[in-house]
């Protein structure tokens, strides 16, 4: 299940977002910092009436990873040994449709434990 928050204009899209920091594994850790990605922005979700089906209409998508690609970073270990370590680096991002029926459900009973 996913979230999203429109506030006004569209300006925080959905797109890759780039950070560097040190991997660590193990133990083991990259001697530079290595350029990681996460997908973040926003993506369209609504819920209108349906006469026909006299009910509401949801329609949801989630902020997610389009492309990947497999990339190594050597790490250096606490005996002095390197380890070959490959991660997930995101290429690109965009909206996919997501199942959001079960979202008032989940939501109604959030409110009822406060």
């Amino acid at each position: 299940m996913c979230f999203s928050f429109h506030l006004g204009t569209l300006d925080n899209k959905c797109n890759v977002q780039k950070n560097s920091t040190f991997l660590v594994s193990n133990g083991c850790i990259s001697s530079a910092p290595v350029e990681i990605t996460s997908c973040s922005g926003l993506c369209e979700t609504s819920s209108i009436y349906s006469a026909e089906a006299n009910a509401l209409a949801h329609s949801c998508s989630c902020c997610q990873e389009m492309t990947t690609t497999k990339k190594e970073a050597t790490l250096t270990c606490p005996d002095g040994s390197n380890i070959s370590h490959t991660y997930i680096y995101i290429e690109s991002c965009g909206c996919k449709a997501s199942d959001c029926s079960g979202q008032s459900t989940s939501l109604k009973r959030r409110r009822r434990r406060l």
